[in-house]
This record gives structure tokens, sequence and C-alpha cells, in this order.
């Protein structure tokens, strides 16, 4: 905290060029003064000024330390020893704990705990802190141990910490050396710092005349206060608050400054794009600045194109552990390789994969199903690239510098074809140009680390983009900037907006550091060990936020979730004012909003063509939105990678097993088989269908899946042929027969698994079914559920007597037929007309004849609706819709939400 008693002096009046100097708290603080002093001095009417030297204090003591150098001030031999960069400390103390033999160090994440070793020694030599042999527990013994091997490093390889480098150039100016200004400037300290408290002693003693410089404006503005129901309507009321200031006052700055930021940002940036670019909709505007800017930036890793090369080099870095779900969402992403020209051919081959592969893989089985699906010859370049990589990933060494490695990733990114095909936006040249960049920084790490793997290079990659903060180049300043509390204490602005000041969270909790005793760190007066500390810390803060704005908003929320939230107790002062819920009416620059009936569809066109075929008219009977959305819109759900063998699979498996089996044969060939004949047909049968389904497959079946597969089918099979053999003869006369039907105007292409022919001359239609749940319980109904079977015996053959229908359910625990017959006995367990009359009532159903009739009627409704585009949200039973593809395109559960709430008094 710097002293009352020095003058005060006001930004104003502070002439530019080099003397006087302005140390500030923070770097943010100290390019923000800059702005603002040659905004004043463009407002008093100069054409030509030097820029206010204003920097932190370390940066001051490097610039001054430099000069100091280069004049001869400073002996060179002085200089022992190499500066250490904050990456390279932060590496050494990794190492020290990674290299402990305690049992301690394997319970804790080692990066955390590097930062926490970091900051406890740091504290510990900054604030004098001795901690007694009685109040050594088990972190700070393991601290010890750290410190010891960290420091041990440091003398072996002649490294300075940056806490040495900072007492060391305070010692320089100590010793006497020139080129110190006459005048130093003080701004934004608050907090106690014993190192700058001491610098600042040095520097009076060496003649230097200090005071504390006042960038706020003229007059203090009384705070409003304002509640809200969450942090969302926060966010909207800011952004609002910002468009209406901006509106009235086109050239104000405006300042929004959030207590939770990290957590707020994608909620607040999306609320400023609504009210500040209401039409900025689209990939046009993707090039445009926006009106708002994030003082701090963003995390470089979390810019679109650098995470694309992250996960890039993730692939690369492990090829024998590759989830699906990552490399699905490359494929169907852009950013590498020919992502324009082959686009649509990787979003097919990532559908196709899907089908293809388990859920977690290897880069080389990805890159084999690639070339080998049909797809995959539409993406030559794609290929070609993945190919570029394996090469790469196989001739790397094991272990090198990261230096090395920077420069091999480097080269996988260009191998990759990365960042794609498009010309960058500036701010994404600018990304990619960091990005390069981190991996050029790896050298500063080859003295460190030594030879490391990839993995451990990319981890380095991966962190550095994450803590590397990026602001993407603009050509004008943004009216509306946004930042963290501790990041408000800026220049002078029109408006403050400072939001999530709840209690809690503004002043924030006492957080000593964990590697120390916490009472210690209290005693030795810590701020951020001490409550009090933080609160006499937020009591300022609030003060130059008052000071440093025309008008002064304060905002904290009602709830968060279900759980209520309180105001911050240093807001009891603040005069509270309501704040409209909504707009009185929408922007006059606001889209026009349409508003149509969506539950009929246009009519099916003469030219189009429309796929699904019985599985259109089962939608459209369960519900017409569903048959219109999945099979004339073309939306469906995509399948999930399963390890092994899905259920379509193994259904496919059973179904070309059976054909294969009853393919030109009769009743009378399966009677005369033996056990052993027949087991051992049931096993070549078994053989044909796999060597079929690898032989379409990309690669075949693993040894162990094969087998536990072929034992399933096994099994199944000869439970079922004990059904079949309890029938009467028959003889099978087609397998896999597809039809060709016309309904109404609309071509249905049918499948008919099995049709068996009797001795008498009449059909009997077969469906397998592999399911427990599956049931013929729809064909009484007027809309049925499960039309295939219905559409062979009333449509597919009409010349023809069809003498029964049935569902050939193929289960081990409950084989069975499940239909209905024209006469007793044709299936086992199948009954008749008569004997289902609960289900079939006589009045619509006196006979078989007219069983079949009234089918093809309803059919023919169903096909009509199509036709007509009936495409409406209606069902009879929500859980027929259980396994829809396009569930999420109903709104089932808003849908149901909405009846609840009008039924509700």
């Amino acid at each position: 905290m710097i002293r009352p008693d020095l003058p005060r002096v006001a930004l104003a009046d502070l002439p530019g060029g080099p003397e006087p100097a302005v140390l500030c708290a923070t770097a943010r603080l100290a390019a923000s003064l800059r702005r603002s002093h040659g905004e004043l001095q463009a407002a008093g009417g100069a054409t030509i000024w030097q820029a206010l030297q204003s920097a932190t204090p370390a940066q001051w003591l490097d610039h001054l330390t430099s000069a100091a150098l280069l004049r001869g001030d400073i002996p060179a031999a002085s200089m022992a020893g190499t500066f250490l960069s904050w990456p390279q400390e932060r590496s050494l103390w990794e190492q020290a704990i990674a290299t402990d033999a305690g049992a301690v160090a394997e319970l804790f994440d080692r990066e955390g705990m590097a930062l926490a070793a970091m900051e406890a020694a740091s504290l510990q030599r900054t604030w004098r802190i001795e901690v007694p042999e009685a109040l050594h527990g088990a972190e700070y013994l393991a601290f010890l141990r750290w410190r010891e091997s960290f420091n041990a490093a440091c003398k072996a390889g002649d490294w300075r910490t940056a806490d040495d480098v900072l007492a060391w150039r305070i010692g320089c100016i100590e010793r006497g050396i020139g080129g110190l200004p006459a005048r130093l400037g003080l701004a934004g300290f608050i907090a106690p710092d014993p190192i700058i408290s001491r610098l600042l002693v040095v520097l009076e003693a060496r003649g230097v005349e200090l005071f504390q410089l006042d960038f706020g404006r003229n007059e203090t503005a009384p705070a409003t206060g304002i509640e809200l129901p969450d942090a969302e309507a926060e966010c909207l009321a800011a952004a609002r608050w910002a468009a209406d200031l901006l509106a009235s006052a086109p050239s104000s700055r405006v300042r929004i400054a959030v207590a939770d930021l990290a957590a707020r940002q994608r909620m607040l940036e999306s609320a400023l794009e609504a009210a500040l670019h209401p039409r900025a909709v689209g990939a046009g505007w993707a090039a445009e600045e926006r009106g708002f800017t994030f003082a701090a930036g963003a995390p470089l890793a979390a810019e679109p194109l650098v995470d694309v090369a992250l996960r890039l080099l993730q692939l690369s870095v492990h090829p024998r552990r590759v989830a699906q779900a990552g490399f699905g969402a490359l494929l169907c992403g852009a950013g590498w390789s020919a992502d324009i020209d082959e686009a649509d051919a990787r979003a097919w081959i990532e559908a196709a994969l899907r089908e293809l592969l388990p859920p977690e893989t290897t880069l080389e089985r990805l890159q084999r199903a690639i070339v080998r699906t049909d797809t995959g010859l539409r993406s030559p370049r794609l290929a070609a690239h993945l190919g570029a990589l394996l090469d790469a990933v196989r001739a790397a060494p094991r272990r090198q510098s990261p230096s090395a490695w920077g420069a091999e990733f480097a080269k996988r990114l260009d191998a990759l074809g990365w960042p794609g095909q498009r010309v960058p936006l500036p701010a994404e040249a600018a990304a990619c140009g960091d990005l390069r960049a981190a991996l050029g920084a790896l050298q500063a790490l080859d003295a460190i680390l030594g030879r490391v793997d990839a993995g451990e290079a990319l981890r380095q990659v991966q962190r550095h983009c994450r803590d590397h903060s990026f602001s993407a180049p603009r050509t004008i300043v943004a009216p509306v900037e946004i930042c963290s509390l501790a990041d408000a204490l800026a220049g002078a602005v029109d408006g403050l907006w400072v939001m999530g000041l709840n209690e809690g969270a503004w002043p924030p909790a006492a957080r000593p550091n964990p590697l120390l005793p916490a009472d210690l760190q209290r005693r030795a007066g810590i701020p951020a060990a001490r409550a009090d500390s933080l609160a006499l810390e937020a009591h300022s803060l609030r003060s130059h936020w008052c000071a440093s704005a025309g008008e002064v908003v304060f905002s904290w929320a009602q709830r968060e979730g279900e759980r209520p939230l309180r105001p911050s107790p240093l807001l009891a002062d603040v005069a509270r004012r309501e704040w409209p819920a909504v707009p009185s009416s929408l922007p006059a620059n606001a889209p026009t909003l349409e508003r149509f009936h969506d539950a009929k569809a246009p009519p099916v066109g003469a030219d189009e063509h429309i796929r699904g075929g019985t599985a259109l008219l089962k939608a459209q009977a369960v519900c017409p939105a569903w048959g219109f959305y999945q099979y004339r819109l073309g939306a469906t759900v995509l399948p999930a990678p399963t390890f092994g063998l899905d259920a379509r699979a193994r259904g496919s498996l059973l179904h070309a097993a059976l054909e294969e089996f009853w393919r030109g044969r009769a009743l009378a060939d399966l009677t005369r088989m033996d056990a052993a004949d027949r087991d051992a047909e049931i096993r070549r049968v078994v053989a044909h269908a796999l060597a079929e389904f690898d032989r379409r497959a990309p690669e075949p079946l693993a040894p162990r899946l094969r087998q536990l597969e072929e034992s399933r089918l096994r099994e199944l099979i000869a439970v079922w042929l004990e059904v079949e053999a309890r029938r009467p003869p028959f003889r099978v006369v087609a397998c896999e027969e597809r039809h060709g039907l016309d309904i109404e105007g609309l071509p249905v292409r049918v499948v008919v698994d099995r049709l068996d022919q009797l001795d008498d001359g009449r059909l009997v239609v077969i469906d397998y079914k592999s399911g427990r749940n599956d049931s013929a319980d729809s064909w009484a109904e007027s809309r049925m559920g499960e039309p295939q079977l219905p559409i062979y015996a009333a449509l597919a053959f009409p010349d023809r007597e069809v003498a029964a229908v049935a569902l050939a359910r193929v289960t081990r625990d409950d084989p069975a037929f499940l239909g209905i017959a024209e006469s007793e006995g044709l299936l086992p367990g199948v009954k008749t007309l008569d004997g289902q009359r609960k289900r079939y009532a006589e009045e619509e159903f006196p006979d078989w004849s007219a069983l079949r009739r009234l089918w093809a009627e309803r059919i023919k409704l169903l096909a009509r609706e199509v036709k007509d585009g009936v495409a409406a949200v209606v069902f009879e039973d929500a859980k027929a819709l259980d396994y829809c593809d396009v569930r999420p395109l109903l709104r089932v559960a808003e849908r149901k939400a909405q009846f609840d709430e009008a039924e509700e008094p």
C-alpha cells in the first residue's frame, strides 16, 4: 500500500516524455494510462507527443538495468547466472515434485502443486516467514524436500529465479547505477507488498521524488445497485445498459467488470452480440470487428484453429489410443487437410466410421478404414495427409529435446494441411502465428527438461496455449471493454458496470497458500491470507471504481440455480434502483419475426425421391412429423460407435445365417438331419455369415469376438430350428426377396425376409426379429406401428393366397412366432382371427379376406398422408417414440410441459 503522505498529481497534469515515469500495479493499468494520457494530450491540441513511460515495477527495473549494462554502469561479472523465465521456473518445480521419493507427492496434481510451491517459496522469501519445527506438517515437509531439490538444480545450472533477479536489480539501484528519473509516479498499488516498499525506500534514498498518480475523473460518481434474478439476467442487463449508453452518446467509453469472468464470459459475449450487433448473423460477419473486447483476451487454446492444431498433435502423439468421437469432430470440422473440397466426403466418412470401428481405436485402423470405404475414394487428400502423418510418427525418435519436438510438431501440422484451405482471417492468422511461436518457445526448456518424449513436449505446448492470453488485433478501439475486477483498476471511462458482487465473491474468501501454515501467513500480513485485508482492499477498489467513471452501477444475483444468494456486505450503503425485466419494445433495427404453421408440409413433388420404404409408413403411422423429418428431410441420428458388434450388426449376421440355411430348402430337409448333421450345417452357415461380414468390413473381427459371436449364433439357430421343426410341411420359396410397390403413387421398396409355401400352395410371410419387445399387436389398430408384414400380405401378393403372417422372434429364452393365421396349426402358437377377438373385433375383421382388405385400406391412407404432406406432431403413446431417431425435433418434453402448464389452475 502506498504511503498516504505522498503528494498527488492528476494524470492530465503530467507532461509527455521520459519523465516522470509511472510505476503501475498491473501491465493493463500501465497500457490504459498510456492510452488515456495520449487522449488528454490530443484533446489539449497537441499533435505530437511522447508516450507516457508507464510500466510495472518488474518491467521498469528490467529496462533500467538493461540500459545501465549498455552504459557500463553494471559490471558484467555481477550478472552471475542465467535468469529463469516463468515457464522454466515452473518446469523446475514440477521436476522437483516428480522426483520426490516421498509418498505425499504421489497424491498431488503435479502442475497445480508446482504453482503452489512456486508461490510458497516466493511468499516465504518476500514476507520472511520462518516456520518453527513444531509446525512442520506433512505438506510443509514435502515442500521443504521440493525446495531443496529445486535449489540444488538451480545451483547446478547456475540459474536465477524471478525473485533473485528482482532483488539483484533493486540492489543495483542501491549500489548507485545511473539513469534514475528525478520524479517517479505510483498508480494502482492497493495491497501491501514488501518488495515494492523496499524499492521505494531505495529510490527515495537515491533522491527520487515520489508522488501518487490520480488517474480517475475529477469527481466521484455516486454508485447505484441493481439486484437481478441470476447471472444471465446480469449479463443481459449490462449489455442493454451499454447499448443504451452508446446510443445516447456514440463516443462514450464503457467498461464492464465481472467478478467471475471465466464463468460468465460466453454468456456476456452472447448478450453483447445481441445488444450491439443484432444483425450480425452468419459467417459473413465473422471478420467484422465487434464493438466490445475482453481486456485480458482469451486463452490461446480457445481459438478455433489453435484448438484444431492441438487436437491434431494429440492425435499424432497418441496414435494407438484415438477416441473416435474426437476424430469424428476433427473430420466434420474445418482447419486441416482439404476441409473445403472434401467437406461432404469427410462428413460421410465420419458417419461410416461410427458403424465400422469401436469407440477407441488406432490412427492406423482409422486410416485403413477410410481408404477401404467407398466414400474414401472421394477424399484422396485426407487419406494422403493421414498417411503422411503415420509415416512421420513412425520415423520420429522416442525421445528428443523440446526444441526438436517443436520443429517436429510444426512439420506434422504442415503434413496435415493445417490450417486448411481457406485464407485465415486476420485474427485467425495472428492466433496461428502465436501457436507457431509457442512451438519455437520450447527451445527455452531444452536445458531444463533435457530429452523428453512427445507426450511431455505436447503437454508443455498445451499448457502454454492455456496460459497465454490471446487478443485479436484491432484497427479501432472498442467502445466497450470487459475485464475482471482486478483489471477494472484502469483509466477513466464514461460508464462502469461491475457485476457478480455477491457475498463470498466480493470481497473474495481468504486463500492462504496450502504449503505454509495459514496462521503464520496471517501474522505476516499476507493480504490473500487475511479476510480483513481483502475487505480493505475491496473497499479501496470500490473508491477507485467510483472515481473512474461518470456512471457507476453495481449488480448482484438473487440466486444461482436453486441456491439463494445475498449481495456483498460492502454494498449496504449503495442506493438501489429497479431494472426492467424486459425491454419495453424491440430495438428499431431488430429483425422481423415470422410465424408459420408447421403441421402441414409441402405435398410430395413429382420429382421428389423419398427413401425409407416400409419404415417411412411405420413412422407416419406413429407420428406424421417423424416420417416427414426423417424420410423426407433426411434427418437422422448418427449411430454410436460400440465395442464389438452393435445390435444392428448382430441382427444382420443372424439374418444372413438363417438365409443361408433355408435357401432352397424345405421342412423335410431339416427333419432328415440327425443331430450331428444339423450341428455341422449350423456351423457351416454361421461360418458363411461371418465370412461375408468380414469381406464387407474394413477389417476382420478380432479372434475372441469372432469366437463369441459364432457361439451365440450357433446357439440361437439351434434353438430356433427346434421351433421350425414343429410346423406342418413347407418349403422356402424366397429369402430376402425385394419388391417395388406403388402405393397411392408413393413408391415403396420392400424386402421379404422369408416366404414359405405350404403343401396346398398358400404362402406364409415371415420376418425375423431378434428383440424381446417385438410385437404384432398394432396390426389390429387403425395406424399400424409395425406395418411391414401387413404390406407384404395385403399389397405385395395381391393375386396369391396368403395363409399366415408372422414375426419370427429368434431369441434364446423365448423363441416364438407372433402373428395371425387363416387357419389353426399353420405356425406354432399363432392363432386365427377367431382366437384373437379381443384384439381383432368381428365388426372390423369378420374374416381373413376382410383383414387383408382393411390392411390395404389403412396402408393406402398412410401413403396418401405422406403424399399430401401431413406432418403434425401427434401420437397415441409417447413410448412408441422411444426409438425415434428424430425425437429431439418432435420436442416431446416441451409439448408435455405445455400441456402440464395448461392443466394447472
